[in-house]
C-alpha cells in the first residue's frame, strides 16, 4: 500500500490545488462574468465530449492497463492503442454524424446555442481520447502525478485564462468556446513531452507481437470495457446533459455549480483508483488474492473517512458558501442537489475499489451487465424525476443509481471472490459520523460568514480526525499521522 499512499497523497494534493482553482472559476469567475446559460452551454459541451470520448476510445485505455504486465516490453503496444484511438473516435464521429438530425432535434427546442458548438464538441472529444490513452500508460508506468496534474490544474488554469480574456473583451464568448479546444490539445501535449522525459514515449509501428488470438482477446477486452466505461460515463454526464434538453441552459447553469461543489468529495477517490488500478491487475496476474483482499479493505475505510469529511463539512457550511459566490441567490436553488450528489459520491468512495476488482478480473463481463443495467436505471429515474423535481430529480436519480451500482457490484465480488471491504472500522466510523452531525447541530451561527465557516469546519475536522485516530479506525492513517509525528520530532 505504500506506493499507493505515496502517489495518492501527492495526486490528491494536486487534485485539491485543482479544486481550489475550480472553486475560482466556478463558483466565482463564471457567476461573476458569465450568464447561467452561458454556464450550462459551457458545461455541456465538457460533459457531451466526454460522453463522446469515453465510446470513441473503444475502451482502450482499460486494455492498456489489463495488458501491460504482459506487453510492456513491446515498443508497439502503445503505438497500437493509440492508433486505435485514432480508428474509434473515426467510426463513432461517422455514427455521430448519421444521427445528427435526431441529437439537434432534442436540444432544439430549450438548449438550441449547443448546436452551433457541436463542431467544437467532437474535436474535444478527440482530444480527449489521445489524453486518456496517454493518461492510461502513464498509470500503467505507476506515474499518476503529473497527468493529475495536468488534468487538475493546467486545465483549469487554462480556463481561468479564457474567462479572464473574455471578461477583458479580448475574446468573444464563441472564441472562450472555440479556444477551450486549444486547452485540452495542450494537455496532451504536455503529457507527451512528460513521456519523453522519462524515455518512454516511443512509437513503433512494428506490431509483429499482435496475433490473431491476442488481437481477439484484447478487442473482445475493450469493447466491453467501452460499454461498461460508456455507462459509467452516462451515469456521470446524462444528468447534466438531459437537464440541458429538458429544463434548458439556465438551468444547467445552476446545476454546475451544485454540481461541482457535491463532486469535489470524490477527489481521493480519483487518486487511490488510478494507482490501485495496476496493482489490482499485477495481483491477479500473480494470482495473489489476499493482496486484492487488502487494497479493498484499505481504499473502503480510508475513502469513507476522507469522504464523511468533506460531505459533512460542505453540508455544513453550504449556506455561507452559497452566500460568497456572485450571484448567489440564483444559484442557491440547487442547495439540496449538492447533497445528493455528495451522498452518490460517498457511496461509491465506501465501497472501495469493487468496480476495479471486477475489471481487472476475468469477471470483467459482469461489469458491462451492471453498468448496462445502471445506465438505463439512471436515464429512466432521470426521465422520470426531472420533470417531477426539477434539478433536484436529476441529482436524486444520480443517487439512487449510483447506490444501487455499488450494492450489485459489492454481492458480485463477494459471491465470486468471497471478500467484502468492510471491518469493526467502519461501524466506528459510523458512529463517529453520527456524533459529528449531533455536535454540528450545537454549533451556534455567527453573523462573519468566513469565521463561522473556520470555527464550524475546525470543529468538525478535529472531533472527526481525532476520534478516527484515536479509536484507530484505519491503521494506514495512523500509520501516516504518526509516522509524520515522528519525523517532525526527529526535525
Amino acid at each position: 500500500m505504500g506506493i499507493v499512499i505515496k502517489q495518492s497523497i501527492r495526486s490528491s494534493i494536486i487534485a485539491y490545488l485543482g479544486v481550489l482553482i475550480g472553486y475560482i472559476n466556478v463558483l466565482w469567475l463564471f457567476p461573476y462574468f458569465l450568464e447561467a446559460d452561458q454556464i450550462g452551454l459551457f458545461r455541456l459541451i465538457q460533459s457531451s465530449a466526454f460522453l463522446m470520448a469515453t465510446f470513441g476510445q473503444f475502451g482502450l485505455g482499460s486494455a492498456l492497463i489489463k495488458f501491460f504486465p504482459k506487453l510492456k516490453d513491446q515498443k508497439g503496444f502503445l503505438s497500437f492503442i493509440i492508433l486505435g484511438g485514432l480508428i474509434g473516435f473515426i467510426l463513432f464521429a461517422a455514427v455521430t454524424f448519421l444521427f445528427k438530425t435526431e441529437i439537434t432535434a432534442y436540444f432544439a427546442k430549450e438548449s438550441g446555442l449547443f448546436i452551433e458548438y457541436f463542431g467544437i464538441t467532437l474535436l474535444i472529444s478527440f482530444i480527449l481520447i489521445q489524453f486518456q490513452l496517454l493518461e492510461a500508460y502513464c498509470r500503467s508506468l505507476l506515474k499518476i502525478v503529473i497527468p493529475t496534474l495536468v488534468r487538475d490544474i493546467q486545465l483549469r488554469l487554462s480556463i481561468t485564462v479564457l474567462v479572464a480574456l473574455y471578461a477583458l473583451d479580448i475574446i468573444s464568448f464563441n472564441g472562450l468556446i472555440q479556444w477551450l479546444s486549444a486547452a485540452y490539445l495542450l494537455m496532451v501535449i504536455t503529457v507527451i513531452f512528460y513521456l519523453r522525459q522519462l524515455k518512454a514515449f516511443q512509437l513503433s509501428f512494428n506490431f509483429k507481437f499482435i496475433n490473431t488470438a491476442l488481437l481477439k482477446q484484447i478487442m473482445t477486452y475493450a469493447v466491453y470495457m467501452m460499454i461498461g466505461a460508456g455507462g459509467t460515463q452516462i451515469v456521470l454526464q446524462i444528468d447534466s446533459i438531459m437537464v440541458s434538453g429538458a429544463l434548458g441552459l439556465d438551468a444547467t447553469g445552476v446545476y454546475t455549480i451544485a454540481f461541482f461543489i457535491g463532486v469535489v468529495i470524490e477527489m481521493p477517490k480519483r487518486s487511490i483508483t488510478q494507482i490501485s488500478a495496476p496493482l489490482i491487475s499485477q495481483a491477479f496476474e500473480k494470482n495473489d488474492m489476499p493482496a486484492v483482499k487488502k487494497l479493498y479493505k484499505q481504499t473502503s475505510i480510508n475513502q469513507m473517512i476522507i469522504g464523511s469529511l468533506l460531505l459533512i463539512g460542505i453540508w455544513a457550511n453550504l449556506e455561507s458558501l452559497y452566500s460568497l459566490i456572485p450571484n448567489g441567490e440564483i444559484y442557491i436553488q440547487g442547495i439540496n442537489v449538492v447533497l445528493f450528489i455528495g451522498l452518490g459520491k460517498l457511496s461509491d468512495m465506501i465501497f472501495g475499489t469493487n468496480g476495479e476488482i471486477i475489471v481487472m478480473s476475468k469477471h470483467y463481463k459482469f461489469n458491462v451487465v451492471a453498468v448496462g443495467i445502471l445506465a438505463i436505471l439512471t436515464i429512466a429515474l432521470n426521465v422520470l424525476l426531472i420533470p417531477k423535481y426539477g434539478i433536484e430529480g436529476a441529482a436524486i436519480a444520480s443517487f439512487l443509481a449510483m447506490l444501487t451500482f455499488n450494492l450489485s457490484k459489492f454481492l458480485f465480488v463477494w459471491v465470486k471472490f468471497r471478500i467484502q471491504p468492510f471491518s469493526l472500522g467502519s461501524i466506528k466510523l459510523v458512529a463517529i459520523i453520527g456524533l459529528v452531525l449531533w455536535v454540528n447541530q450545537w454549533i451556534p451561527t455567527l453573523e462573519q460568514t468566513l469565521l463561522d465557516i473556520l470555527i464550524r469546519s475546525t470543529v468538525i475536522t478535529v472531533l472527526l480526525v481525532g476520534l478516527t485516530i484515536g479509536l484507530k479506525v484505519s491503521e494506514e492513517v495512523n500509520s501516516l499521522v504518526f509516522g509524520f509525528v515522528n519525523r517532525l520530532k526527529k526535525a
